[in-house]
């Protein structure tokens, strides 16, 4: 049993070379961000909003966000992530309101914080080691009639990706959970376990998408002669539509939290 959560110090300038910022981060980035404007206008529209970006990462999508003016909380388990957003933000020159936190998740508390008209928890929940009470947590720091934009690692893409590789006794096994201090995540989640926990507790699903559900099987000498925006573009156009969502390398969910 996994009975840490995953701190990535250890891992930050990989990361920043391999993950975002590679092509497939970029496809990544890109198309969450898509997903984002295009479910939630009031992003460009209306009011700053106060927004959490919990397990920030190196800050890209935190920075969009205070671009457009927007109030940011950027928080992660890993110091060397949150200086690395610093820098980042540093070398931008962003005029927005923005703090940076050296905290798990757990710590944050509507106490300290207040609570958040959105709250983003991207590529976070798979490395947890209990991604459903942490979730639960995360959810009283949103606002009634908030917003939660959720991004996890998708276990059924997993699972066929082993089928297509020829690792059959590792799908066949169901047992895909990576092992602590690896680079598998610890907890890969499927859309039917992750939306039974946002309807129990009461959100309305706004939208869902896949990320990424043609890159990753394309030939690699096939997608590296396709220009990012190009990608992007044929992403979108499947990334919501069934069958092809449960495709995506990550799923992407965004939900309303209803007033209790």
């Amino acid at each position: 049993m996994i009975k840490t959560d995953r701190n990535f110090d250890d891992l930050t300038d990989r990361f920043a070379k391999n993950i975002y910022g590679s092509a497939k981060g970029e496809v990544r980035l890109a198309i969450v961000w898509e997903h984002l404007l295009r479910t939630l206008p009031q992003l460009t529209a209306g009011r700053p909003l106060r927004i959490l970006d919990a397990g920030c990462g190196l800050g890209q999508m935190g920075l969009k966000l205070a671009k457009l003016g927007h109030e940011l909380v950027l928080s992660d388990i890993s110091e060397k992530m949150v200086n690395e957003t610093k820098k980042l933000f540093e070398n931008e020159a962003c005029k927005s309101s923005v703090t940076f936190l050296h905290k798990p998740v757990q710590a944050l508390s509507a106490d300290e914080l207040e609570t958040f008209d959105l709250i983003l928890f991207h590529a976070v929940l798979e490395w947890l080691a209990d991604p459903e009470k942490t979730l639960h947590h995360v959810s009283s720091l949103i606002k009634s009639d908030g917003h939660l934009s959720l991004m996890f690692y998708n276990r059924d893409a997993l699972v066929f990706r082993n089928l297509i590789r020829g690792n059959w006794r590792k799908a066949e096994s169901d047992n895909l959970q990576g092992d602590e201090g690896g680079l598998t995540p610890y907890h890969p989640l499927s859309l039917d376990s992750v939306q039974s926990w946002l309807d129990q507790w009461g959100y309305k699903t706004l939208s869902r998408a896949g990320v990424r559900v043609i890159y990753d099987y394309m030939e690699r000498r096939i997608r590296d002669k396709r220009p990012i925006e190009e990608i992007v573009r044929i992403e979108m156009k499947y990334a919501q539509h069934e069958p092809y969502l449960h495709m995506g390398r990550y799923l992407h969910v965004i939900a309303k939290k209803q007033p209790s």
